[in-house]
């Protein structure tokens, strides 16, 4: 699907697409992952469900499953007013509008450089992946909606090896899945002026 909504973008640089998903149990690898930061075996791999997909992003392992917000914006990021070498200040402006969402929760997160993404007391709550061609962005964000770190300790995320994640139902319990991918979806419209 995101390859087709790629293609649209590319035909018609005005669209702009969130796509938004709950993915099934899958550590994915980019172009700079390294085999030695997978941590579970083939067996542990199978016993636990979790499937294996590399992926045209640059980084290194995540995970991704159920219990996740994922949300790709695939744009042509001069469309909203970037230029081409601006890849960067379109990450950032994208992770401010989830920040902004956190922030309206009343949930004391940060933004951090190194590992790039959103924490909330040192536990990451929201990671970053983009892959941009000749303009274009794909891939996206995943924020853990429950807790996830079972599924983390299977790789080193990112290539840390002490990486604690957290969740949004650990300090918003009220919150439901579609509620938050509602605020977080408008929040990203709105820091791009998107109607």
């Amino acid at each position: 699907m995101q390859s087709e909504l790629i293609q649209q973008v590319e035909e018609d640089p005005s669209r702009f697409f969130l796509l938004i998903s709950e993915p099934s149990s899958t550590f994915t690898f980019g172009r700079n992952a390294s085999p030695d930061d997978l941590l579970w075996t083939p067996a542990e791999l199978k016993e636990k469900g979790v499937g294996l997909a590399q992926v045209s992003r640059g980084g290194k392992w995540t995970y991704h499953g159920p219990g996740q917000i994922v949300i790709y914006p695939i744009v042509n990021i001069k469309s909203l007013g970037f230029n081409s070498k601006e890849a960067r200040r379109f990450v950032e402006t994208l992770r401010q509008a989830v920040l902004d969402s956190c922030k309206a929760w009343g949930l004391p997160a940060q933004t951090a450089d190194e590992p790039f993404g959103i924490f909330v007391n040192t536990k990451k709550l929201v990671s970053f992946g983009l892959s941009f061609k000749d303009g274009i962005s794909s891939h996206g964000l995943s924020v853990c909606f429950f807790p996830q770190q079972n599924f983390f300790s299977g790789i080193r995320p990112c290539g840390q090896s002490k990486s604690v994640f957290t969740s949004l139902q650990e300090h918003l319990p009220n919150l439901t899945w579609h509620d938050a991918a509602t605020s977080l979806t408008d929040s990203i419209k709105k820091s791009f002026k998107i109607c």
